[in-house]
């Protein structure tokens, strides 16, 4: 990994300037400040150049919230966004979490789901504190996700960190009923 100098998140915030509402002499309190560790800077980046290319000309759309809670990034955002970019938005968005699934907060390297007196982190074995939380077989990289209106509600799908992309995933080839 490059060693990061200065606060990569303000770098993040000014290469996607009008994705946020940065405070001139303060960008550190401004909405959407990345409340994450550096490994995560990456993911950061594909989203961001992700929502960019999904937005319309007369989209507006700017993150309120980006974090790590229960080991996985989260996001929150506000906007006036046409349904089809909408669609791209939260895809982009779901990649970005699934990706957060198994990748180190820390470092960057792959990692899984700790936890640590009752704090959800995701890690590599060299950054982990407490336990790994069990995954059942055939579970590895499942997300339960929503789609965007007028389809049905939640689905399955598997991560693949090779290819950084979702596959949808039957429920009844998880053994779960529909």
């Amino acid at each position: 990994m490059v060693p990061i100098v200065g606060d990569w998140r303000i770098a993040v915030m000014q290469a996607h300037e009008h994705l946020f509402d940065l405070i001139p002499d303060e960008p550190e309190r401004s909405r959407g400040y990345p409340l994450c560790d550096a490994g995560w800077r990456d993911i950061l980046e594909r989203l961001c150049i992700r929502v960019e290319t999904a937005l319309q000309e007369k989209d507006t759309f700017r993150f309120v919230r980006i974090k790590q809670k229960f080991g996985v990034l989260r996001t929150d955002w506000d906007g006036d966004i046409a349904n089809g970019t909408r669609a791209k938005v939260l895809s982009a968005i779901d990649l970005a979490v699934a990706r957060s699934a198994c990748t180190c907060e820390i470092c960057g390297a792959a990692g899984r789901l700790y936890c640590n007196r009752r704090w959800l982190a995701t890690r590599c074995a060299e950054h982990a504190l407490g336990d790994p939380e069990p995954v059942e077989p055939g579970f590895e990289n499942i997300r339960i996700l929503r789609r965007a209106t007028g389809e049905p509600d939640l689905f399955y799908a598997r991560y693949d960190p090779e290819t950084d992309t979702l596959t949808e995933v039957s429920p009844n080839s998880l053994g779960l009923e529909k």
